[in-house]
């Protein structure tokens, strides 16, 4: 079965948008959603795919330009990471959100009030979330990726049909150019703050004006390659939906669920699998080990 295959099984997403309270430093944020949030997040129920992403300040230089879309973000606008999360079912979303219970899942969600000042959660279902090419041979990426990484952040300027029937045309043309290793698309619902409420978030969320639509996440074997993209796109029909890109680098992702099972870094948290991996620690990767360790959710993991 293809990567694509696998992360496709997945018909519902929510990727959390934040921002840090400006008084605390963006490194130990970093770490502490890395290390210490994730994988507790990593232990509720019904998760079959968790990535962590980090990113650097937008780019304009990416992509050639058309006239009449915006490249540009406001550095006090940009986002500073996301949360994907994806759920095979609503069944398994209702399980996620029983667990843990209790003042467990209060002290859980403590960490939003602790570190965020401005969080965005967006959903995306059935074929609105689908990954079009992967073919990086890489299921559970770590850290900094070896290829450029980017995800675009788009806002509309059509209406939601046509805007989202565009991108899906344009994320099948680009998967197919020379180059491209990994596209994946996500069409974004309009926030449900009465859901998230109901769920126990804390409402954070941006303004509407800085809310997005649609994301693309985009590996390409070099740099130079994005400027090679839109080269055959219908220009008139790109400014005619789309109203702004904001192209943000991936800095590092970390994926903590994959296929419904942990990883080392969901488990253990990301320093120790760099410790276990550089000197090649087998013997700490031991599924009765784990188990022990950590419980059931141990008993079967991604290496």
């Amino acid at each position: 079965m293809s990567l694509c295959d696998i992360e496709n099984k997945a018909k519902i997403c929510r990727i959390t948008c934040g921002w840090k309270k400006p008084e605390l430093p963006i490194d130990w944020v970093r770490l502490y959603w890395r290390d210490v949030h994730s994988p507790a997040i990593s232990r509720r129920l019904g998760i079959f795919d968790y990535r962590h992403y980090q990113y650097d300040n937008v780019i304009e230089n990416l992509l050639s330009h058309i006239d009449e879309i915006s490249y540009a973000c406001d550095i006090n606008e940009q986002l500073m990471w996301t949360s994907d999360v994806r759920y095979k079912s609503e069944q398994d979303l209702s399980l996620f959100d029983s667990s843990p219970i209790d003042e467990a899942k209060k002290a859980l969600l403590g960490d939003i009030d602790l570190i965020v000042d401005k969080s965005t959660t967006y959903r995306a279902v059935n074929s609105n979330a689908h990954t079009f090419i992967d073919i990086s041979k890489t299921s559970t990426p770590q850290g900094s990726y070896n290829l450029p990484t980017f995800v675009l952040f788009l806002k509309k300027k059509s209406k939601e049909e046509e805007f989202r029937n565009f991108l899906n045309s344009l994320s099948l043309n680009l998967s197919g150019h020379n180059g491209v290793i990994r596209l994946r698309l996500s069409l974004f619902d309009e926030p449900d703050m009465e859901k998230e409420k109901k769920a126990g978030y804390p409402i954070k969320t941006h303004p509407k004006e800085q809310q997005y639509q649609a994301s693309i996440e985009l590996v390409l074997d070099k740099f130079e390659r994005g400027k090679e993209l839109f080269t055959d796109i219908n220009e008139s029909l790109a400014k005619e939906h789309i109203k702004e890109i904001h192209t943000y680098p991936v800095r590092a992702v970390y994926t903590s669920i994959y296929a419904s099972k942990p990883t080392i870094v969901g488990l253990r948290g990301y320093p120790a699998y760099q410790a276990i991996k550089a000197l090649n620690a087998d013997n700490q990767k031991n599924p009765f080990l784990l188990e022990w360790m950590y419980g059931d959710i141990a008993k079967e993991f991604n290496d």
